[in-house]
């Protein structure tokens, strides 16, 4: 395995070389083309329900969403702004297993950056990157011969070392213990990705409408990413109605979304959580679409998962700054209050958007506030945050 990728990785930086000067519109013509076919791989949309653990409706609604962030004009100002100078010879993508995806915005930064692309799947999802790479063949095989598609085991240390070694920058998300082990052996060409959580900050006027919005985003990818939103910070609001409504919206969106089956230990995990809880004094309210949580003491992380979220009711908007965990928090959903967007970028925040767009960021989102380019050239600068409205 190991020889034959060695020889991919070969042939991928020759065409490369090829395609050096080549238009940034045709290159972005191709990618959103492919993006299309790939959100309709047949292959795909039957495999992915059963590697990911996700429900046949959940993959044909994330499917489409991905391959939507994938817009032309999003592409153009992108490069025209961050990458627009001598790329890197090889950009290396480890992926993380916990959302399907992943490699579609990896594989199109990296082809925009001008790179040959080594994308390592993860476990959870093995087929959405070598789809891809077909969907793109389709339309531009030559573009498509700079893409090389892979999956091993973590932590092979043999693979790793004569694959990976060979690119700069290695793009890795996953887990905190992970991205240590990676920048041990490979130092600073590591960009890291590790755990992070996103919340949702609302006001008093918090509407029916705002909930669904809050429960579509807490239902997609069913919490596995750092953009599912785990808490509901409650400004100087009445969190028992925002816990009201938002538990009604879930069950409704049940409907439409179902949950995945859990297995044993992801019951007995999911109880424990929650009989923790109430034994802390919170009001946990399990519903058939998700729990809801009115927890008087604002611990934003990471929570149990099927769908369970923490409401914290707060004096005030300017509480909020100081329940956010610094460097932990990706996303900021809003809905009813105003924030003061650079004290959140001190924070750590990457993302401040409306209810109902938490999982649907534009592909120029500075994950991580790190440049979403720009961090392939190792461009430095300040931290960043985007805002949308």
């Amino acid at each position: 395995m190991i020889d034959a990728l060695d020889h991919e990785i070969d042939a991928a930086r020759r065409t490369r070389e090829r395609l050096r000067g080549r238009p940034i519109r045709a290159t972005v013509a191709a990618l959103v083309a492919a993006a299309a076919r790939w959100a309709r791989d047949r292959a795909l949309i039957e495999a992915l329900p059963g590697e990911a653990g996700l429900s046949p409706e959940m993959v044909r609604t994330i499917l489409p969403l991905v391959a939507g962030a994938v817009d032309a004009g999003t592409l153009e100002s992108l490069h025209a702004r961050e990458g627009n100078r001598d790329g890197p010879e090889l950009v290396a993508h480890v992926l993380a297993s916990n959302v399907p995806a992943l490699a579609v915005p990896a594989i199109v930064l990296g082809v925009l950056a001008g790179a040959a692309v080594l994308v390592k799947s993860g476990r959870r999802d093995t087929g959405s990157a070598p789809a891809f790479r077909r969907a793109i063949a389709a339309v531009d095989p030559e573009l498509a011969a700079t893409v090389v598609t892979a999956h091993w085991e973590g932590g092979r240390a043999d693979v790793e070392e004569r694959l990976l070694g060979r690119a700069d920058p290695i793009v890795a998300s996953g887990g905190d213990p992970t991205m240590a082990s990676l920048r041990a052996r490979f130092g600073a060409r590591v960009v890291a990705h590790g755990d992070r959580v996103s919340l949702a900050i609302v006001g008093g006027a918090f509407s029916t409408a705002d909930a669904r919005h809050l429960a579509l985003d807490v239902a997609l990818y069913e919490q596995r990413g750092c953009l599912s939103p785990h808490a509901v910070l409650v400004a100087d609001g009445d969190a028992d109605d925002v816990a009201a409504r938002l538990g009604d919206a879930l069950d409704t969106l049940a409907a439409r979304l179902p949950p995945p089956a859990l297995d044993v230990a992801e019951r007995a995990r999911h109880g424990v959580v929650l009989g923790d809880a109430e034994w802390s004094g919170a009001r946990v309210a399990p519903r058939a679409g998700g729990t809801v949580v009115v927890d008087p003491m604002a611990r934003v992380g990471a929570g149990p998962g099927r769908r369970t979220v923490r409401v914290h009711p707060l004096a005030s908007v300017a509480a909020a700054y100081d329940a956010i965990a610094p460097g932990r928090v990706e996303c900021v959903g809003v809905a009813g209050v105003a924030l003061d967007a650079d004290r959140l970028r001190r924070l750590g925040v990457a993302r401040v958007c409306p209810l109902g767009r938490m999982q649907r960021p534009r592909i120029d989102w500075p994950r991580g506030q790190q440049a979403a380019l720009g961090s392939l050239f190792r461009a430095g600068g300040e931290p960043r945050i985007q805002v949308e409205t």
